[in-house]
């Protein structure tokens, strides 16, 4: 076991314009993850209350609700997984494999409560950065969505 120092957040994601010291103090309520190919991160269907960010690495999201994996998206540097169950915790609703050697940043849930209350103005921005990305997501999603509606629409 080391007793080396914990690596800090790197400026990307939902701590890009966090401070450096903003950053440190961040990243030390959470853990650091290492991933090879094939470990699963986010397994479907289990209780999951973490807040995620890929340092480096590629990751796919997947669902087996119809029996057969489907690959929802791929997730990469600077991404963020777990951001719905962050804000309501629950199952996961698809699992999240790595698909390369991958770092990733993880806090749960408690632990990110501990952060706002230590950090309230640092915590505001972090939250803004994650709520953004949410919406961004949603909105690529209900675009696609559209999409294949409108496909579906022209093809009867």
């Amino acid at each position: 076991m080391s007793d080396a120092p914990k690596p800090d957040l790197p400026p990307m994601g939902f701590a890009e314009n966090l401070s450096d010291a903003e950053r440190t103090e961040l990243g030390s309520f959470g853990d650091f993850i290492t991933a090879n190919d094939g470990d699963t991160i986010i397994e479907e269907g289990h209780e999951q209350d973490s807040l995620f960010l890929v340092i480096f690495g590629r990751l796919h999201v997947q669902t087996e609700t119809t029996g057969r994996s489907v690959l929802l998206g791929t997730v990469k540097s600077g991404d963020t997984i777990g951001e719905v169950n962050i804000f309501d915790p629950g199952k996961a609703s698809a699992s999240v494999v790595a698909k390369a050697l991958s770092q990733i940043w993880k806090i749960d849930r408690n632990r990110l409560a501990d952060f706002i209350k230590a950090h309230p103005e640092s915590a505001s921005r972090l939250l803004y950065n994650v709520a953004t990305q949410l919406s961004r997501r949603l909105r690529r999603t209900n675009e696609k969505v559209a999409m294949a509606r409108e496909a579906m629409l022209d093809s009867f």
